[in-house]
């Protein structure tokens, strides 16, 4: 998937557009918010995609690694995978060894 089809597609969701619209408890992914808010974007030759260029930089007090974007490209990667290919099919998988 090429990065604006996935820009597109997350940005719709969170427009409430698609299939999926996800929301996040803020008391529990105050990183994961703060990741998917500060992503920057930058232009390359072949579109735009995340910018990536921070990763290479030290930690720091200000510039944390759970704010960077490992965390919003985890988020990006469950949100495609659930919005283009969808469970159907409810599994009963057994607690017990008894069926």
């Amino acid at each position: 998937m090429r990065h604006d089809e996935m820009y597109l597609l997350i940005n719709q969701g969170f427009a409430g557009k698609q299939r999926l619209m996800p929301f996040f408890n803020r008391s529990n992914s105050p990183n994961l918010i703060l990741a998917i808010q500060s992503a920057g974007v930058s232009r390359g030759r072949n579109g735009f995609r995340k910018d990536k260029s921070g990763e290479k930089l030290a930690e720091s007090e200000e510039d944390l690694l759970e704010h960077r974007t490992a965390g919003s490209d985890a988020f990006d990667t469950l949100y495609i995978g659930c919005e283009n290919f969808p469970v159907h099919d409810i599994v009963s998988v057994p607690v017990s060894g008894v069926m």
